[in-house]
């Protein structure tokens, strides 16, 4: 069995960085329908978690055929939590675990697949070539998690620690994470998942730029 965990940040913490284009509530209903798009195609998957205990978060992993799961380990931060998610994934017969960002709206089914492949680790790296957008481990405790900072570095660091097979998969469309406001253009013209696109066209994108 591989599960994808999908991490998502307390949405009233969501994309801080568009604040100077988008209001409070704007910035949520990107981030549900970013989130809607992620989960679509993490769905290339057995299984699907959603780590965020926010209420409209649940909703949307469910109406998508995911399982919304609380933070197993609150206040310690993404990698504890990714890290106690994937203990408990091992528990429950996972072979596989893929981490993939919550906010990469135009990553795809076949994306996700050319990731979660083969034993030992594979990588897909942000579009500066330093962040990791998502992570596959098989067997799911090959290596603990390192994000934050160059976590491209440290992965592979830590790969290279264990004597773990590791593979960097460079995707485009899974290389793309919104968080500053150029971005919304770029995933634009890249072509964000139908949920996204329709919340930006809702906010007036990509008019309102120009």
């Amino acid at each position: 069995m591989k599960i994808c965990l999908v991490p998502m940040k307390p949405l009233e913490h969501a994309k801080a960085r568009l604040a100077p284009v988008l209001s409070a509530d704007q910035r949520r209903a990107l981030s549900l329908a970013m989130l809607t798009d992620v989960v679509r195609a993490a769905g290339a998957l057995d299984v699907v978690w959603v780590l965020n205990s926010d209420e409209d978060a649940a909703a949307v992993a469910r109406a998508e055929g995911a399982e919304p799961r609380p933070d197993p380990a609150p206040g310690g931060g993404l990698n504890a939590s990714l890290d106690a998610a994937t203990a408990i994934a091992i528990e429950e017969g996972a072979r596989g675990v893929l981490v993939l960002s919550a906010d990469c709206p135009a990553a795809t089914r076949a994306d996700v697949k050319a990731v979660a492949i083969g034993d030992g680790v594979v990588m897909a790296p942000d579009r500066y070539g330093t962040g990791t957008n998502a992570l596959w481990r098989s067997p799911p405790g090959a290596i603990e998690t390192s994000f934050g900072g160059n976590s491209r570095r440290s992965h592979t660091a830590l790969a290279h620690v264990h004597h773990v097979p590791f593979a960097i998969q460079p995707l485009p469309r899974l290389a793309l994470d919104v968080d500053r406001p150029s971005d919304l253009d770029d995933v634009l013209a890249l072509g964000p998942g139908d949920a996204t696109r329709a919340a930006l066209e809702a906010l007036g994108y990509p008019s309102r730029r120009r």
